[in-house]
């Protein structure tokens, strides 16, 4: 089975366009979550994830639309959640509060466990590489376990559960203009990062439209 994994999507409708030929040819979509914040195209986002049937989970940032977001978060946080609060339509904000937190199954000879940060506290959680040994994640018994949260792509294949991490769709912190994502061979359990770049300017102009300040320029170039 191919499976192809995104995480932190962050309302970035450009980032997801060059993915869009990989998703079609994908058995099976899993995202990791944080659909929403940060970025303009919140309903075209939802959209292209709904309509490509992905499973799933909720991010920090989606709970934040659905709960409040912390009193002391960044500007950036802020701009993203209060936008997508007021532009969100209602069939997609009742299909992000039902998403779990984590998920995990069978797909086809291999089985996986997804959540957005670690699968102890999924919205809390970040899984930095140099952190990683810090959490007992042998106790989980899927042949790979994916998350998301740090916007950092990672692979450890040289143990069970395999540790992926595809990196941010929306918002890459390895590269700017870069849409980060994931391939996962179920029949032989092997990874294959993917890079796809795309046009930022797109996603700046939308947000400095709709009342965003120089924060915007800093996270996309």
């Amino acid at each position: 089975m191919n499976v192809l994994i995104l995480s932190d999507l962050h309302a970035n409708y450009a980032a997801i366009k060059p993915l869009k030929v990989a998703a079609a040819e994908a058995d099976l979509v899993l995202c990791l979550g944080d659909l929403v914040g940060y970025y303009c195209q919140v309903n075209e986002v939802l959209d292209f994830v709904r309509g490509v049937n992905a499973i799933s989970v909720r991010g920090n940032h989606d709970e934040y639309l659905l709960s409040g977001y912390p009193p002391k978060a960044p500007e950036a946080v802020r701009f993203g959640i209060e936008y997508a609060d007021h532009i969100i339509q209602a069939d997609h904000r009742r299909w992000l509060a039902a998403l779990p937190l984590v998920w995990g199954g069978a797909l086809d000879q291999s089985s996986v466990l997804i959540s957005h940060g670690s699968p102890f506290r999924p919205l809390t959680d970040y899984l930095y590489p140099n952190k990683i040994a810090d959490f007992p994640l042998d106790q989980f018994d899927f042949d790979t376990l994916a998350f998301g949260q740090t916007h950092v792509p990672y692979v450890d294949s040289s143990r069970r559960p395999l540790l992926l991490n595809p990196g941010s769709v929306g918002q890459s912190r390895i590269s700017p203009g870069i849409a980060c994502a994931a391939r996962l061979a179920t029949n032989t359990n092997t990874v294959e990062l993917l890079r796809y770049p795309y046009d930022t300017q797109e996603v700046i102009n939308l947000a400095v439209k709709n009342g965003a300040q120089g924060w915007v320029r800093k996270h996309m170039i």
